[in-house]
């Protein structure tokens, strides 16, 4: 279960110039203008926007971290057309979304907006299941950290689902490696929420 109330509404998403700033960056990250005039409009949101620049800063090597540790457990290029871009699309749309569920505390928004439809996409898709290598093999390869997260990922069924959970598990853990401990337990509710819903039935 997420650890975060989905029933609760952010009374930020009132105000319709609130919600025209965040539909004019839809898919993507506030521009320093864009940040400027979300204070102007939410001055008590100081903290969370200096959260929201944390994680801009942070995302990408996250990400990249993220998807390379999936790739070497699971033989998505064997699958899959033009895996690796798309997968780095995926999770980066995740951790953008999040970031404005975070600055808005509005999981409602984030689970309308992007998660519903995404977890329709995701499960459409055929995933393959771990890879399992040979003892040798594997015995010369280094160590993925969180393995709990693939032990875990191991019971899921259908196997599809294994490969889904995995990704943002993980991309839990690589954002709490580098964030400082308050932005981290200000994104981590919503990254939870994606884990949640693009993993269940």
């Amino acid at each position: 279960m997420s650890t975060i109330d989905t029933l609760r509404r952010s009374k930020l998403r009132d105000d319709e110039r609130i919600k025209e700033l965040f539909k004019e960056a839809e898919s993507r990250h506030f521009n320093p203008q864009e940040f400027s005039r979300f204070l102007s409009l939410a001055p008590e949101c100081k903290e969370r926007e200096a959260v929201a620049k944390e994680i801009i800063e942070a995302e990408f090597p996250v990400v990249s971290k993220t998807v390379k540790q999936v790739f070497s457990l699971y033989p998505y290029p064997k699958f899959h057309e033009l895996p690796l871009d798309k997968c780095i699309r995926d999770v980066s749309y995740v951790s953008v979304y999040a970031t404005h569920s975070m600055m808005l505390n509005d999981p409602d928004w984030f689970r309308d907006k992007l998660l519903i439809w995404l977890k329709t996409i995701l499960q459409s898709f055929d995933y393959p299941a771990r890879e399992e290598l040979d003892p040798t093999v594997a015995a010369t390869k280094p160590q993925l950290p969180f393995p709990e997260i693939t032990a875990h990922a191991d019971t899921l069924n259908p196997k599809g689902r294994r490969s889904i959970y995995e990704t943002y598990a993980r991309l839990i853990k690589n954002y709490q490696e580098v964030l400082s401990p308050k932005a981290f337990d200000m994104i981590r509710p919503h990254l939870q929420l994606a884990v949640d819903i693009l993993s269940s039935d």
